[in-house]
């Protein structure tokens, strides 16, 4: 069971990222921007699959920012749910910065913000999502006779 502390640090960290990754997830769709700021098209390595930042977007959008949100959700409605989803969705974020390091040239300050919140996602949550899959995956394996 997660302690009120860390409960509390993950549904802040999520509900940080989360709200911070819509409105450049919504811009980079519509004409890839960020904060204002138009993403230079020559950033995207030849790894980058797609003409533009509009797949970037809808990913930063729907995965990041509505996955931190939900991940809040879920630890303010269930302490051992919520560890699981806050292990999953750092591991998430850091695999999302992974990409990027991949398909752009360029770093910004809030890639590192981003990597760092996933760090502590993990960090965080694994000490209690492991027993917690740990006793999911026992108790499929060996079911009680009743």
């Amino acid at each position: 069971m997660l302690k009120k502390i860390d409960r509390t640090l993950i549904v802040i960290v999520s509900l940080a990222v989360g709200v911070q990754a819509i409105i450049p997830g919504w811009t980079l769709m519509a004409d890839g921007s960020v904060y204002g700021f138009k993403l230079p098209l020559d950033w995207l390595t030849p790894a980058w699959p797609f003409a533009d930042y509009f797949y970037a977007g809808l990913v930063l959008l729907v995965v990041v920012g509505l996955g931190c949100l939900l991940t809040a959700a879920v630890n303010v409605l269930n302490a051992r749910a919520g560890a699981v989803a806050a292990l999953l969705m750092g591991l998430v974020l850091i695999g999302w910065i992974a990409g990027e390091l991949v398909f752009l040239s360029q770093t910004m300050v809030m890639t590192w913000i981003i990597l760092a919140s996933g760090v502590v996602l993990v960090a965080l949550a694994l000490p209690y999502a492991l027993p917690a899959i740990g006793s999911g995956v026992h108790a499929r394996q060996f079911p009680r006779a009743t």
